[in-house]
């Protein structure tokens, strides 16, 4: 049974003594200069809000900055485009959805007086005469544009009406077709304006 199975000699005494040499010094010798300063305890890893301003990071932590910056001065701006002084005349435009309709509003009101500083108003003021009230009646012509989804022009309308020195407003309305967005361009005293609102729904 066993007559043509090979018999395997004794093991050679050169096969027992193998060996793993592993000098340290020699692969870290021959290791990329990172790897060189890590062991060699140059490199420390960085923490905290450091980590922003390393390598790619500082890049990638100032484009943040600057993609929020341009969001929020965008979003100012845009809110801040609905309001207007013309002419000593304070206006404001707002637009919103009701039944299917987009009802526009220009507000106008007096704008207020600016306050003069300085020592001046700490004394007491003479006694004068009352002033008397002048009558204000100033005409104010405003085009409104309707603006689309698709930021173009839906519809127009021009009205005029007249400013007499106290709240007033200018109405109009007009079918909601995805309109988005309505502007107004205002002309008092040969003063003109442009103001922009979008519509709320």
């Amino acid at each position: 049974m066993f007559e043509k199975v090979e018999e395997f000699g004794p093991v050679e005494e050169s096969d027992k003594k193998l060996k793993f040499y592993y000098n340290r010094d020699e692969r870290i010798s021959k290791a990329p200069p990172l790897v060189k300063e890590y062991y060699n305890g140059g490199l420390k890893p960085v923490k905290g809000f450091k980590v922003l301003f390393t390598g790619y990071n500082k890049f990638i932590f100032l484009s943040l900055i600057f993609f929020v910056a341009f969001t929020w001065i965008y979003t100012g701006f845009n809110k801040a485009r609905k309001y207007a002084q013309i002419s000593g005349i304070q206006m404001e435009l707002s637009a919103f959805v009701y039944e299917e309709e987009i009802y526009v509003s220009l507000n106008m009101k007096n704008a207020p007086e600016k306050i003069k500083r300085g020592f001046s108003n700490l004394l007491p003021k003479k006694k004068s005469e009352p002033e008397i009230p002048q009558k204000i009646e100033k005409v104010v012509a405003a085009e409104f544009f309707f603006v689309e989804v698709n930021n173009q022009l839906c519809d127009k309308c021009f009205i005029t009406d007249v400013y007499e020195g106290k709240e007033k407003s200018i109405r109009t309305k007009f079918a909601d077709y995805d309109i988005i967005r309505v502007d107004v361009i205002v002309n008092v005293d040969d003063e003109e304006k442009e103001l922009s609102c979008e519509v709320k729904r």
